[in-house]
């Protein structure tokens, strides 16, 4: 019980911290950021909502529909009235236009606020609207790409230290992943910023805590993890910021043969889970539950119709059956090497010599010791979990394959981590002259 009760003061005191931050963020006057708003509005007139970079590489457009609508509410915020202001997250939108299109239009003074987006938290505004007093748009992507690389080489490096083989697959799920063009929006940067954090604070509770403290306070941390996650994001990649780090934690420990038991390590997966979850889901009920009351209405009534068209509206397609069988298939071919081989499928070979390199390692796979793996059962069914996440919100994951296809860097990881493992590496040698990445000593 006391467990549980400090729990729930670390999620009410966090929630607080980050909402009267927010609230006194949103203090800052629109003249202080007004130049830099208008210097932004010409980076977007030559962009539109979603900027296609490559045509028909779905990987490669960036979603500016979701930056310029936040910039739509920072702009129209209430610096006199904003403990109501950041709550109701109010905006100026036509759905015949692009979002970018509605930004530049308030900006210039020739539309009007008419909406809002009061069932997002929006918490992102609360970093922007400071930066925006110094930087426009287009400099906050550049610091933007500068510091998520920062974050991605302080954790490939503290990967390689623990082992090359983790390190080398981290990397190319990125890759594999066109991670590129992940600073180029606001919106797909934030759960990469809480994933890669919330990884180098693991791996360092990994080293500095003894068994007792392990568990505890990676509970905690995940607890926050979810709440951060929900705060700033708009429910784009979030379950990379659960997965991403738990399957580096299993790999680690796992390689340094300090991997509990099957049920144990079971257990760990789901506390851990169900933290985060309860940060994440939490999160997204206070808001509700406090714009309910401090705003004097029922939050709830505005959520409603928005939660059953992101599960199964069916956005154009004629069935549900239909919608469930591309939205896979539209995340799938997401994946660059597979958006290129769907799109030029003149490439039969280059799809032969993939078939013939898959046989190969599955001949070299060391079944029999596989029954000594059982772990790896566990990691095989986190693999499939982006899956079930484009099935649960089938209508989001459909309309926005473009960056929702990028939760596969879980499957990635899984998948490479597993094929690795399982191999004869005597086998292989022998056959192709192959040898084990990763040795440890």
């Amino acid at each position: 019980m006391r467990k549980i009760l400090n729990y729930l003061l670390i999620f009410i005191v966090t929630i607080m911290i980050l909402y009267f931050t927010f609230v006194i963020m949103a203090k800052i006057p629109r003249s202080a950021i007004e130049e830099n708003i208008k210097e932004s509005v010409e980076f977007y007139k030559k962009r539109s909502g979603i900027y296609i970079i490559k045509n028909k590489r779905i990987y490669s457009y960036i979603h500016y529909y979701a930056d310029t609508r936040k910039l739509n509410i920072l702009y129209n915020m209430d610096s006199n009235n904003t403990f109501e202001s950041v709550l109701w997250s109010k905006y100026s939108h036509n759905v015949k236009t692009d979002s970018n299109r509605d930004f530049i239009e308030v900006v210039e003074g020739t539309k009007k606020i008419n909406s809002n987006y009061l069932r997002y938290w929006n918490g992102v505004i609360l970093v922007l609207r400071p930066l925006l007093v110094v930087f426009n748009m287009e400099q906050i992507y550049l610091i933007n790409m500068i510091l998520l690389a920062i974050l991605t080489i302080v954790l490939f490096i503290m990967l390689l230290k623990k082992s090359k083989k983790i390190a080398l697959i981290f990397l190319i799920a990125l890759i594999a992943t066109a991670c590129w063009y992940v600073p180029m929006c606001i919106e797909y940067s934030v759960t990469f910023y809480v994933f890669l954090i919330t990884s180098i604070i693991a791996l360092k509770i990994e080293e500095k805590s003894n068994n007792e403290q392990k568990n505890d306070r990676l509970m905690k941390l995940f607890l926050i993890t979810g709440i951060f996650t929900c705060f700033f994001d708009y429910l784009t990649t979030e379950i990379l910021t659960l997965f991403v780090p738990v399957i580096l934690i299993l790999m680690i420990r796992n390689e340094e043969k300090k991997l509990d038991s099957l049920k144990e390590t079971f257990k760990l997966v789901t506390k851990l889970s169900v933290m985060w979850f309860c940060g994440y889901g939490g999160t997204w009920l206070a808001k509700w539950i406090l714009a309910s009351l401090v705003l004097h209405i029922n939050a709830f009534k505005f959520v409603k119709e928005h939660l059953f068209l992101r599960i199964n509206g069916l956005q154009g397609l004629n069935t549900h059956e239909e919608l469930y069988r591309h939205v896979i298939e539209r995340n799938f071919y997401g994946i660059p090497l597979m958006n290129i081989l769907h799109v030029k499928i003149y490439l039969v070979g280059l799809k032969i010599v993939i078939a013939v390199f898959l046989i190969i390692i599955l001949a070299c796979i060391d079944w029999k010791g596989l029954k000594n793996k059982k772990n790896l059962l566990l990691l095989f069914f986190i693999g499939i979990v982006p899956y079930i996440r484009y099935l649960v919100l089938a209508n989001h994951s459909y309309r926005h394959a473009m960056f929702t296809f990028r939760d596969q860097i879980i499957t990635i990881m899984i998948l490479l981590y597993i094929i690795i493992d399982c191999l004869n590496y005597k086998v292989l040698n022998k056959k192709i002259g192959f040898k084990r990445l990763n040795k440890k000593t």
